[in-house]
């Protein structure tokens, strides 16, 4: 049982840091690109032009947690790999032997 608990509190961290990191990201993009848009597209008016901008803030919202919550499934940070052993690379390397005996002839 102590297993799930174990990758819960390695994933968990990480999932929420870069879900927020990817929501923010997504709201100051997509709100920007959207005043952009609305600014260009409908030069002088002011409903159309927020509009843009929060239609902008929406999608960018939706597509920054989806972005966020996919890097999360990502390899973890060098350094951070999950290992059964506590330093794996303290120890020696394991070399497999091949008996050439069994191999067939050329």
């Amino acid at each position: 049982m102590s297993e799930p608990r174990s990758l819960d509190r390695r994933f968990e961290p990480r999932l929420k840091s870069r879900l927020f990191v990817g929501l923010v990201a997504g709201v100051l993009v997509g709100a920007t690109l959207g005043m952009v848009v609305g600014i260009l597209a409908f030069e002088a008016r002011v409903g159309a032009i927020v509009a843009c901008g929060l239609a902008g803030t929406i999608a960018g919202l939706l597509y920054g947690a989806l972005m966020g919550s996919f890097s999360a499934l990502e390899s973890p940070d060098p350094g951070r790999e999950p290992s059964e052993t506590p330093h794996p690379l303290a120890q020696p390397a394991i070399e497999e032997e091949h008996d050439r005996s069994t191999d067939p002839p050329n």
